[in-house]
C-alpha cells in the first residue's frame, strides 16, 4: 500500500517538474507597440488662424519616418459648422514635424464670423505615425471676448 502511494506521489512530482519545464520554453512575450505620437496645438487663437490662414499642429514621435494628420474644426455657431481639414503628410525630422492645415476662403469666413460673435471653435486632430494614432482636442478662443 505504501509503495503504491510512493509511485503516485513520484508521478505527481514528475508531472509538476514537466509543467515547470514546459513554462520555461514558452513563447516569449510580444514586443511592445511603438508609442503614440504626441500632438501640440501651435495656433493660439482664432485671430492667429485667420492671420496665418492655417492651423498649425506640432507632432513628435519616437518612431516612424512620416506622419499623416487629419482634423475636424467645429465652430460653435447656430447651427454648428463642421469643417474638415486635411489630410496633411510631413516627413519626421529628428522625430518632429509641423502639420499645417490651410484654411480655404469659406473656412476663414466661418471662423471670422465666429470670432466676431465671440463664439469658440473646437479642433479635433488625429495624427498617425509608425502605425499608431495620437489625438488632440483643443479649443480656439476668440481674442478680446
Amino acid at each position: 500500500m505504501r509503495w503504491g502511494l510512493g509511485i503516485l506521489a513520484g508521478g505527481l512530482g514528475a508531472a509538476a517538474a514537466l509543467a515547470i519545464a514546459a513554462g520555461a520554453f514558452a513563447k516569449p512575450d510580444e514586443p511592445k507597440p511603438p508609442p503614440k505620437p504626441k500632438l501640440e496645438l501651435r495656433t493660439a487663437s482664432q485671430q492667429e488662424a485667420l492671420a496665418t490662414r492655417s492651423i498649425k499642429v506640432a507632432v513628435s514621435s519616437k518612431r516612424g519616418r512620416q506622419v499623416r494628420g487629419e482634423a475636424t474644426l467645429v465652430v460653435d455657431l447656430f447651427p454648428p459648422h463642421t469643417l474638415k481639414l486635411g489630410p496633411e503628410s510631413k516627413q519626421l525630422k529628428r522625430g518632429k514635424a509641423k502639420l499645417l492645415f490651410p484654411l480655404s476662403a469659406r473656412k476663414r469666413e466661418v471662423l471670422e464670423f465666429a470670432a466676431q460673435a465671440c463664439d469658440q471653435a473646437t479642433l479635433a486632430v488625429e495624427a498617425r505615425a509608425a502605425g499608431q494614432t495620437g489625438t488632440l482636442t483643443a479649443t480656439l478662443h476668440p481674442e478680446g471676448c
